[in-house]
């Protein structure tokens, strides 16, 4: 197998698996907290800025600043309880459904502040969709999964358009030939992998700009998880994708810009190859060279 030839800790073989080597080259000490890299996306469809997360007195997150750029995924990695996943779901606000959270800093959607008083939560995700680590088909029909939002949203005016919404969202998910033929039949009856693509398939229906991910493969069998990551990389030409994952494999794979979060800081961030092949700060390294995890 051909690999990436560096003078570091890690390499990245053509397969996107990420190996140890002898000899790295971070710079930063551990106890240097400041964001290593460059934060900002050449086509930023949102923006974060000094993002801090509360749950009562305890914080969660530190001062985070991150773009997410349009036609790109950028891959937030770190070990459990560094706050990945609460970062990601400040995105679309929701963590305003947990008591006693609280929010400070601002997040922008295409320049438009997602914490602005004349901002509608619900068309904010439908704008800036979530596809969770547990597929979550609703308890109705494969075709109701994917109409439901853009029925409730009045995006289609007759039950033509409608059909064709449902039709081309299963289609670009990568299921509609696999369920075409049974689409009155309920969600919960598809393997794990398909449930997984139909939740994706009923994010796009609302036409979206940028899409969230939380472990979207963690309960799938490796199939399943290859398919869906075809489809991450098919999907990434027309939004904007945000990913959570503890497989720095996946990771590898198919995201262009990866995040390492610790402890509630944004430690490192920069293109995929280089935070995985030349890590600049040591706790960066130290995670991707598997001393914690």
């Amino acid at each position: 197998m051909d690999t990436v030839s560096v003078e570091n800790e890690v390499i990245m073989a053509d397969d996107g698996i990420v190996k140890p080597v002898a000899g790295g080259r971070a710079t930063i000490d551990r106890d240097n907290r400041e964001t290593v890299g460059d934060v900002t996306a050449k086509n930023p469809r949102m923006r974060c800025r000094e993002v801090s997360v509360f749950y009562g007195e305890k914080q969660a997150i530190h001062d985070v600043s991150l773009d997410v750029g349009s036609n790109e995924v950028i891959a937030l990695i770190g070990p459990s309880g560094c706050g990945k996943s609460t970062f990601l779901r400040c995105l679309n606000r929701m963590n305003d459904t947990i008591d006693g959270c609280r929010v400070i800093g601002d997040i922008s959607l295409d320049g438009d502040s997602i914490f602005d008083t004349k901002m509608d939560v619900v068309q904010l995700r439908a704008q800036v969709g979530m596809v969770f680590q547990k597929p979550n088909p609703f308890p109705k029909s494969i075709f109701e999964n994917v109409a439901y939002g853009p029925r409730i949203h009045g995006l289609t005016r007759d039950k033509t358009e409608l059909e064709a919404v449902v039709h081309t969202s299963l289609d670009r998910a990568g299921l509609l030939d696999e369920v075409k033929d049974r689409l009155g039949e309920p969600g919960t009856g598809l393997s794990g992998g398909q449930q997984q693509r139909l939740c994706i398939a009923r994010a796009i229906a609302v036409n979206p700009e940028v899409i969230l991910m939380d472990e979207p493969c963690s309960a799938l069998d490796p199939i399943a998880t290859a398919r869906i990551e075809e489809l991450i990389d098919e999907l990434r030409e027309q939004y904007a994708i945000a990913i959570v994952t503890h497989s720095m494999q996946q990771a590898a794979r198919v995201s262009q810009r990866t995040a390492y979060f610790h402890l509630g800081d944004l430690i490192e961030i920069g293109e995929t190859n280089q935070v995985f092949t030349n890590p600049h700060h040591q706790l960066t390294e130290d995670y991707i060279t598997g001393r914690f995890g």
